[in-house]
């Protein structure tokens, strides 16, 4: 069982911690989905985080500055 931990740089009255057990043979399409849960268990819209995880990659380029705000946090 693999580990996907995300503890928050600073503090703030927001999630501090988010820590998911995963299973180490899961393909892909599966860490892409609970990559998408992680990002809404810390409290980014649906929407956005659907935005990011676009399947076109053409669309996808418009969302790079929307990646990077939720890699900083």
């Amino acid at each position: 069982m693999d580990k996907l931990i995300y503890t928050r740089g600073t503090y703030s009255q927001e999630i501090q911690k988010v820590e998911m057990d995963i299973n180490e043979n899961i393909d892909i399409h599966d860490f892409k989905r609970v990559c998408k849960r992680l990002a809404c268990a810390l409290g980014y819209p649906s929407e956005s985080v659907e935005a990011v995880f676009l399947d076109n990659p053409a669309e996808g380029k418009k969302s790079t500055n929307i990646i990077k705000k939720i890699l900083k946090g």
